[in-house]
């Protein structure tokens, strides 16, 4: 079927509306392929942009929601749970530079236990919050210099314990 604003699909329906397997192209170049439910993409399915990143997932009213895999456009990703579109609960994202994050997500945000490796060689294991280290961590710097203790804010703060990279 094609819509007036140029929209395409072609797939099962029930009650006049998207449902069960289908294909959907959008004006903009976008694609979806996957499970529909009551017009929306709901079930397994893949959301392709005209730009070339990719989402192969499972999807609820119409959203990223459960286990999903995006893919972007410089070999950044992020490979996990999805909550209304968002990163959401346990997740591994990619940067396109290498620094990498494995850990627990709120709403696009780290939050929880989670560890940070950069491409520098710099590490970072512990507790964040709205995506900055807070509560007990240990960062380590490439060199092998480490302080291991309290964050707030992204800052080191409170009780810690600094080793440096020659030793105690």
């Amino acid at each position: 079927m094609k819509y007036a604003n140029g929209r395409q699909y072609e797939g099962q329906w029930e009650k006049d509306l998207r449902h069960g397997k289908g294909f959907e192209r959008y004006p903009n170049g976008n694609s979806y392929y996957g499970n529909f439910k009551m017009g929306k993409a709901d079930g397994k399915g893949v959301y392709t942009w005209v730009n070339g990143e990719v989402y192969d997932g499972e999807w609820a009213t119409g959203l990223k929601h459960g286990y999903g895999i995006w893919r972007g456009l410089f070999n950044d990703s992020y490979i996990g749970e999805w909550h209304e579109s968002k990163a959401h609960g346990y997740g591994v994202h990619t940067w396109k530079n290498g620094d990498r994050y494995e850990g627990e997500w709120n709403m696009c945000l780290k939050h929880g236990t989670g560890t940070d490796i950069f491409i520098n060689g710099d590490a970072y294991t512990g507790e964040y919050v709205d995506g900055k280290p807070d509560g007990k961590g240990q960062y380590t710097w490439g060199n092998g210099a480490c302080y291991m203790g309290d964050f707030k804010a992204g800052m080191k703060e409170g009780k810690g314990k600094w080793r440096s990279a020659r030793g105690p």
